[in-house]
């Protein structure tokens, strides 16, 4: 079965119970305004969903720094390592001790909830579903489809009074009483919230009146909607209270990964830098001694240009609250990278619902 089409038309529901019904195994992948998100089949049961990303386990990589599992540092370490080795990401960072075999099985079924829950909020986009063989990897745990769709149509029904309450996930929270005050609400609390004691008390102690919402939620592991839904809860029981809102801040929370810290988004951009650079540089294949065809080396340099370009443009947006007028402005990030030219050849736009980038030069 090979299928194709327009959300508006075609919505993501109908498209799992088509997969679900029949029961196939392959790749569904959703795209909208330049963000690509795939979802991974077997036999109709979900077995995970991430980003598109050009290099292999980069989703993986980007949750371990959301979360404050692997440093900066260390995941370009470990990059470095695997263009020696060739040996797959979990695997250098589990024989490094770095992380915990949980860690990676907790981060992979992360990556997979906030991938659906920000796919479901999706109304508009372009679909295919390309049937095939998937590989499972360890960690990965199947999932009925079916379950999947229910879960995922509750969260969008309950986000929209989700986001009202909450506004916009760059605003801080600051604690209105101490911990033995929040432990004599904590019964009450739990009531209808489906959160775990540990994880809702872990959620207010990192609410310290200097964090974003999006940090919080990001270092507690609880994914975006079970996150907010705890910091709502303790809102409006008043062990919480807004402190203040970002600058340029943007009440739009349809993209989980949307407000990162400054701090974090330029780690996040010197690992994309170090790696696009490496392919801008590239001449030959890493496993033969015979060079590419000249075509192939300009494909493969345009796309770590594309790469690097939509990675300085996130970083900008996470930075300052939305998207730059031009390209040259992404100057005040990357002088030394816009200073050879990489973004010549673009053509650039912005408009409320995001950026436009196409290149125009062969």
């Amino acid at each position: 079965m090979s299928l194709q089409g327009v959300l508006s038309d075609f919505g993501v529901a109908e498209v799992f119970q088509l997969i679900a019904q029949q029961r196939k195994t392959g790749i569904l992948a959703v795209e909208r305004r330049n963000r690509k998100l795939e979802i991974h089949f077997s036999n109709g049961s979900v077995l995970r969903a991430q980003p598109a990303e050009s290099r292999h386990d980069g989703a993986l990589a980007t949750f371990l720094l959301r979360t404050g599992i692997l440093s900066e540092s260390d995941l370009a370490e470990a990059w470095r390592q695997q263009e020696d080795t060739l040996e797959a990401l979990p695997q250098i960072l589990l024989s490094q001790k770095l992380v915990t075999k949980q860690d990676l099985e907790e981060v992979s079924r992360l990556v997979t909830d906030e991938t659906i829950f920000e796919l479901f909020l999706w109304d508009e986009g372009k679909f295919s579903f390309s049937p095939g063989a998937v590989e499972q990897n360890e960690g990965d745990r199947l999932v009925g489809a079916e379950m999947v769709l229910l879960d995922a149509l509750r969260m969008r029904d309950e986000w929209a009074q989700v986001e009202g309450e909450l506004l916009d996930l760059s605003v801080v929270l600051t604690p209105m009483v101490d911990i033995v005050g929040f432990r004599a609400q904590l019964a009450s609390l739990q009531v209808g919230l489906d959160i775990h004691p540990e994880r809702l008390e872990g959620l207010f102690n990192l609410c310290d009146g200097r964090q974003s919402a999006r940090r919080v939620i990001d270092l507690s592991r609880l994914g975006t909607f079970e996150g907010a839904r705890g910091l709502v809860a303790l809102l409006r029981a008043d062990l919480l209270s807004l402190a203040s809102l970002s600058d340029g801040g943007d009440s739009n929370l349809s993209t989980p990964a949307r407000d990162i810290q400054p701090g974090l988004g330029y780690a996040v951009l010197a690992i994309s830098i170090a790696w696009a650079a490496y392919l801008l540089n590239y001449q030959a294949p890493i496993l033969t001694s015979h060079p590419l065809p000249s075509s192939s080396v300009h494909d493969v340099r345009a796309d770590a240009s594309v790469e690097l370009l939509r990675n300085l443009l996130e970083t900008f947006h996470w930075t300052y609250g939305n998207y730059p007028e031009s390209l040259g402005d992404l100057r005040e990030i990357a002088p030394e990278l816009l200073a050879e030219g990489i973004q010549d050849g673009y053509s650039y736009s912005r408009s409320p619902e995001g950026y436009s980038l196409e290149r125009v030069l062969p």
